[in-house]
């Protein structure tokens, strides 16, 4: 080889190497994006799970209010209770990690971690 071919060789070389540290700075940040779009949408749907408990807790309770026969009444307190046991477990399990879902005084919606 000449003395030229052996700088141009290095050079590349060197070029080579930016390059592979490029591509893989740009590979880790992607999965950094994915993962902290993954943790987002995890704690939205821990607050979802908490809504859907307490939808179901006030929805049987709405039909034990209603209710006219004690049987229907006695499974429907029931359903309610089972419910809201799930809506407090879930509570307790989430605590500190969840979405929290606040709403203002002019209607609009904001969104924290608990």
């Amino acid at each position: 080889m000449m003395e030229g071919e052996q700088s141009q060789l290095s050079l590349q070389g060197g070029g080579l190497m930016e390059e592979f540290y490029r591509i893989n700075w740009l590979k880790a940040r992607a999965r950094r994006d994915r993962w902290k779009e993954e943790v987002s949408l995890v704690r939205h749907e821990m607050l979802w799970t908490c809504l859907w408990f307490e939808y179901h807790k006030d929805m049987w309770e709405k039909r034990a209010l209603q209710s006219t026969e004690p049987g229907k009444e006695a499974y429907a307190k029931k359903q309610m209770g089972l419910w809201n046991d799930f809506a407090k477990k879930a509570r307790l399990m989430f605590q500190g990690k969840q979405v929290d879902c606040i709403q203002n005084g002019s209607g609009n919606t904001q969104y924290g971690v608990c």
